[in-house]
């Protein structure tokens, strides 16, 4: 009587274990219409290129603080107005040390950063972080450029070298790498999805990226974080066509409020090396970097 007794006990605990292990959570953007969000972006990189035996290497760290107004939308779409809060630059080597900040005051400085802040631009984001559509970044540059001191001549060039830059699909580029993370179908712990984008450096690189949901806690959800990179193709660079034959990797972790799908932080180590080639010329080109996110939702003081 006492084995009968037990059996069903342990049969009830084991289920226990099963469905908890089977538990599936959504995982998507849905932010609520009127909330405000801030989202900062930093990237420190170091390049190594060698081209007939001379070797030269760049420091970068880059970073942009946007605030995110989710204006309107429904289940499936959300428009969002981006503001430029901050972007930043610091650049050393080959020669040349730059360093730029939306925050610097001194306008003897030339400084195109400057006219970023507070600049705005408009996109659709879809629940998988999918960006449907990027407005108003023409009319972002072009304000940019009128509220420099300079003569008219100079302007159309400071326009054209921004419009590189800054324009609708490589902000939707640049965005997607870092927003579009989401599995289009509900996940257990332990189970993994696989997202293509593009990202935008000074070359483009496609990124097949697999994340793996490992961990729910307090409602939030912890992802590792395991993706290659490729840039095979050519661009223009300061006038001049570079042909790249680049791999590398993408590793890291990230953790997302289940609520809103809000990035809370992610952290990503990412190695790109092999072949350039310009002019005739080849170069052996090494990346190293670490991008960070760090997403948080700005608190309203009204009514204190």
């Amino acid at each position: 009587m006492k084995v009968f007794k037990i059996f069903p006990v342990l049969a009830l605990i084991l289920f226990g274990f099963t469905s908890g292990a089977q538990k599936k959570y959504v995982l998507k953007q849905n932010f609520p219409i009127g909330k405000k969000y801030d989202f900062t972006l930093i990237s420190d990189q170091v390049i190594n290129q060698q081209m007939s035996g001379h070797r030269t290497s760049l420091s970068q760290n880059i970073g942009t603080e946007y605030l995110f107004d989710i204006r309107n939308g429904d289940g499936q779409e959300k428009n969002i107005e981006v503001t430029y809060k901050r972007i930043f630059m610091k650049s050393k080597g080959m020669g040349n040390q730059m360093e730029m900040d939306s925050e610097d005051a001194d306008t003897t400085k030339e400084n195109s950063f400057r006219g970023l802040k507070d600049a705005t631009f408009n996109m659709v984001m879809l629940p998988n972080g999918t960006l449907k559509s990027v407005t108003g970044v023409e009319q972002m540059v072009s304000t940019m450029v009128e509220r420099m001191k300079a003569d008219s001549l100079m302007k159309i060039n400071i326009k054209a070298s921004l419009s590189q830059q800054f324009n609708a699909e490589g902000m939707k580029h640049t965005l997607e790498s870092s927003l579009k993370i989401y599995p289009d179908h509900p996940v257990k712990i332990g189970e993994s999805w696989t997202v293509d984008t593009k990202m935008q450096l000074t070359m483009p690189v496609e990124t097949i990226t697999k994340y793996t949901l490992t961990e729910v806690k307090d409602n939030i959800a912890f992802l590792k974080i395991n993706g290659t990179l490729l840039s095979k193709g050519s661009f223009q660079s300061m006038g001049n066509k570079i042909d790249t034959d680049l791999t590398g990797t993408n590793i890291g972790d990230a953790e997302l409020d289940i609520t809103t799908g809000l990035i809370l932080k992610s952290h990503l180590r990412m190695e790109l090396t092999g072949k350039m080639q310009t002019g005739g010329q080849n170069i052996d080109f090494e990346l190293q970097g670490i991008n960070k996110i760090v997403g948080k939702e700005q608190i309203s003081l009204t009514g204190f």
